[in-house]
């Protein structure tokens, strides 16, 4: 029982319902993409390496969306709900094409809706004191139910059935109610420092490496491993049941770099090491990890920022253009379903973010001593 409450108890709303609804339908299309990608080559004979396409295209205007819509609008009810509407009518056309062009173009489609969505969630998080780890616990709280949730609807229809779905979801949430309140302005003064810069790129890396094995983890879990969906979507929810724990956890300063690892060597471990138990081990290891790491990310940039909302549209935007390379990297990677290049690229790529946060911390730490 200690699981499930401690996921209950990790998230205690203070942004209004729509706004965490919002968030957590932003999760739900991201934890459905590992299911999709193996049933869309299949269904449509397109080579797994290339289906990637589909991450990249929604992931990229996704950070699109994210970077702009901070500079030049202001969150509103009329913004969220044209979000969310577009993501709805995005998925449902995702449902109703057979063409591999025409479903790249609504994920990209719906990739606008996700960034705006995305970026209100975090935005009204500065309000808060708790605001950031609220809305980071919202994507693993989600993943673990949508996980298993939609490796039975790709089972039963296929990638039509989950879009479908998806679209049903969106639709739901435009029910719930959507408040703002001293919002940030449009447009702002960023802080010149230097080590938020070198920061950002490291969850440039990040997000590259991470994304490039975990786009592909249901194809390495079902090819390469031998285990069924089913037990992939179990692997993906304990995944996604640790890394709400990890959001209840405060890395001590000069640890980030190190909690990095436990997302670098799980990736390193799932295309080499074909044991199950290996397999839901180093998934729970990745989650934990990375929710650990992101909001001890995002505190560190805004130790260095002018306000604590500066550079939240910054983190999105570069994360999502992380894994907007990311699947084009593990496409490559895993040509001729070479599992192991795949998961030793993706690693490799972590390893260096884990070493330029490693860098920060020690070096903004001998800054402050000599002030």
């Amino acid at each position: 029982m200690a699981l499930p409450l401690r996921a209950i108890q990790a998230i205690r709303p203070q942004a209004s319902p729509g706004v965490i609804a919002g968030a957590a339908l932003v999760a739900a299309v991201f934890s459905a993409t590992p299911f999709l990608l193996p049933d869309v080559s299949e269904r449509l004979d397109i080579p797994l390496g290339a289906t990637g396409i589909l991450s990249t295209a929604q992931v990229a205007s996704f950070a699109v969306a994210s970077f702009l819509v901070g500079r030049f609008l202001r969150p509103r009810r009329s913004l969220h709900y044209g979000g969310v509407a577009l993501l709805a009518i995005s998925c449902l056309a995702s449902a109703l094409v057979s063409d591999f062009g025409f479903l790249v173009a609504t994920r990209a489609f719906a990739g606008i809706g996700m960034g705006i969505l995305t970026w209100i969630a975090w935005a009204d998080a500065t309000r808060f004191s708790r605001g950031i780890g609220e809305v980071a616990a919202v994507a693993p709280i989600t993943a673990a139910i949508a996980s298993p949730a939609i490796a039975w609807l790709v089972d039963r229809g296929g990638y039509p059935w989950a879009f479908a779905a998806l679209a049903i979801l969106a639709a739901g949430t435009l029910v719930f109610r959507v408040d703002f309140a001293e919002l940030p302005r449009i447009g702002r003064t960023v802080s010149k420092s230097r080590s938020n810069r070198l920061l950002l790129f490291a969850l440039l890396l990040l997000t590259v490496g991470g994304s490039a094995v975990f786009v592909f983890a249901v194809a390495t879990g079902t090819g390469f491993v031998g285990i069924s969906p089913v037990n992939v979507a179990w692997a993906l929810s304990l995944n996604a049941i640790a890394g709400v724990l990890g959001t209840r956890v405060k890395a001590r300063p000069r640890t980030v770099g190190l909690w990095l690892l436990g997302t670098a060597l799980p990736a390193l471990a799932l295309g080499t090491v074909n044991i199950p138990v290996v397999y839901f081990l180093a998934m729970a290891m990745w989650g934990f990890s990375f929710w650990v790491v992101v909001p001890a990310a995002f505190k560190m940039l805004a130790e260095r920022s002018l306000v604590p909302s500066e550079r939240i549209g910054d983190a999105q935007a570069v994360m999502a253009t992380g894994r907007m390379f990311g699947p084009v990297v593990g496409g490559l990677a895993i040509t001729g379903e070479m599992y192991g290049r795949l998961s030793a690229v993706g690693a490799a790529v972590m390893f260096v973010a884990a070493a330029i946060i490693t860098g920060i911390e020690f070096g903004r730490v001998r800054a402050d001593a000599s002030t």
